[in-house]
């Protein structure tokens, strides 16, 4: 039986943060279970952009701390991997701003940044990936001894919640990770890579940062959320699981995990799923928000073409913000952004995988609804507020 430890943490203390990390660990089998002196461990953090830690766009550097010391305790080696999605001029920036550089540098830990690390070419284990018959992953997180996925709690405008298994999209080296978007430009689609990785890099453990998370158009552009939780399991679907129990989100909407559940990579069925530390009903969130631009992609792909004028979405830069960084057009797997006063997307080439508004440093992609999802949105609001 898959276990989950849920622990509260309210604040980034580090005394708070390393005694609710080690509880989340002790409640699920305890370090020995997941790795031994003299292992190499590999930590895998979301860096998703360079944003300052208070943001809520990255896992915390003081979590990362914790986890670094907590390894080796044990006699372990860690190493913190990550190849953030839009290191396109250089990746250390990334590090830097969210703080786990400075933390790695003091913890005399080593950083792995997987665009320099090498990649090798596997075979698809996962025979529902349609997309792709090959993935490359970066070389440590198949080599190293133990894998922890270190996810951030937060909303995702392509998959709803991003937990411990999205955040091993980040074994995908460089601007390959936004080349698999295209893909696999459809939710089901890219659900299916995503099980491909999870199949392919096994992480042994997985730690959450929920302390503060984020609602809302995440996973850059949300709404700061406090939480007030370390999570940790031995199984990363079962952690997701729990993360959408939390936030009264409906597992079956998430069909990378019911994918991968099926196919006996981890356990989606919160029935059978142990949980310790606190209770579920403890921990709930009241009104948690989704992101608001799901509605297009619940759309049969076969009547997507059809209805598209009624349920449209297209992202559009604000002038106010863009700086012209170039980092959008950049990371576009479609080509479909050219810079005239401000980048702008070509809605006849754009897939909507929304790289650019993930990955924009300046928040300045916006998503422009068509008038249907405009109204839609207005009274699921409208139904949030009154209930």
């Amino acid at each position: 039986m898959s276990t989950v430890s849920i622990i509260r943490c309210c604040s980034y203390n580090y005394k708070d943060v390393e005694f609710a990390v080690k509880e989340a660990i002790k409640k699920i089998g305890g370090t020995e279970k997941f790795f031994k002196s003299g292992q190499k461990v590999l930590i895998k953090p979301n860096i998703l952009s360079a944003k300052l830690p208070e943001k809520a766009v990255t896992t915390h550097p003081e979590i990362i701390r914790a986890i670094i010391r907590i390894v080796k305790s044990a006699g372990a080696v860690p190493s913190v991997g990550e190849s953030p999605g839009g290191a396109v001029s250089g990746a250390e920036r990334f590090w830097d701003k969210c703080g786990i550089k400075k933390v790695c540098e003091e913890e005399n830990c080593e950083m792995l940044f997987f665009e320099k690390t090498g990649a090798v070419c596997v075979q698809s284990k996962n025979p529902k990936n349609k997309s792709l018959k090959t993935l490359e992953i970066a070389r440590p997180c198949l080599e190293y001894d133990c894998v922890i996925t270190v996810p951030k709690f937060k909303t995702h405008n392509l998959v709803f919640l991003t937990g411990a298994v999205k955040n091993l999209y980040g074994c995908i080296p460089g601007l390959r990770k936004s080349m698999y978007h295209k893909h696999a430009p459809h939710p089901i689609d890219f659900s299916e890579i995503l099980v491909d990785i999870l199949a392919i890099v096994k992480p042994k453990l997985s730690i959450m940062d929920a302390v503060v998370g984020m609602e809302g158009e995440g996973p850059a552009a949300g709404k700061v959320r406090d939480i007030g939780l370390i999570m940790a399991s031995d199984d990363a679907v079962a952690m997701d699981t729990v993360m959408c129990e939390i936030s009264n989100f409906n597992i079956n909407k998430m069909y990378h995990l019911l994918s991968a559940s099926a196919s006996g990579l981890g356990c989606s069925d919160i029935s059978k799923i142990e949980i310790t530390g606190e209770k579920l009903e403890t921990v709930r969130i009241k009104n948690f928000k989704v992101p608001p631009n799901f509605l297009p992609y619940m759309v049969p792909k076969k009547f997507a073409k059809f209805m598209g004028n009624f349920i449209s979405a297209l992202p559009v830069m604000d002038k106010k913000k863009c700086t012209k960084c170039m980092t959008c057009i950049k990371a576009c797997p479609m080509k479909a952004i050219e810079l005239k006063n401000i980048p702008k997307v070509d809605k006849s080439k754009c897939i909507l995988c929304l790289c650019c508004n993930e990955l924009c440093p300046e928040n300045a992609v916006k998503i422009r609804y068509s008038i249907l999802i405009r109204i839609f949105l207005f009274l699921r609001e409208i139904k949030r507020l009154i209930s």
